[in-house]
């Protein structure tokens, strides 16, 4: 019998994976996690961050907006707000994306600011620059 699990990746526009995988890794609201053969059944956030998964030896990454996680008897979906390869990832553009969205943050409160949506953004931002550069500031 395989140990393996069945991962199927979506976002709301399209299909990222579906197939079976020896392991997946997931950025958690606390921290990233690993899901093996036989893992308890679990249901979690997602935050921005990267999302691997071995289909053999091989690591594939992509980095997710955020989402949800349900698994259960081997079996995994997730359903990202968007998914993007790590390679495709502009740097230039995410740092500008950061500057925009801490300037926002910084804006006084006075409703002409969403500042739920700029914070999602900074975190996006954040994200996409740590998954190009990852010992970067650490």
């Amino acid at each position: 019998m395989a140990k393996s699990l069945k991962l199927q990746l979506v976002t709301p526009d399209r299909s990222i994976f579906e197939g079976e995988v020896d392991e997946f890794t997931a950025p958690g609201e606390v921290g990233p996690f690993t899901i093996m053969f036989n893992h308890a059944p679990i249901v979690s956030a997602l935050v921005p961050g990267i999302f691997k998964w071995k289909p053999g030896g091989e690591s594939t990454k992509f980095l997710l907006g955020g989402g949800f996680l349900e698994f259960h008897e081997n079996a995994a979906t997730v359903l990202a707000s968007s998914a993007e390869k790590i390679e495709t990832i502009d740097v230039a553009r995410a740092e500008r994306a950061l500057a925009r969205a801490e300037e926002r943050l910084q804006h006084p409160v006075d409703g002409t600011i969403d500042y739920d949506r700029a914070r999602r953004a900074r975190e996006r931002a954040k994200a996409r620059i740590a998954a190009k550069n990852p010992y970067k500031g650490s």
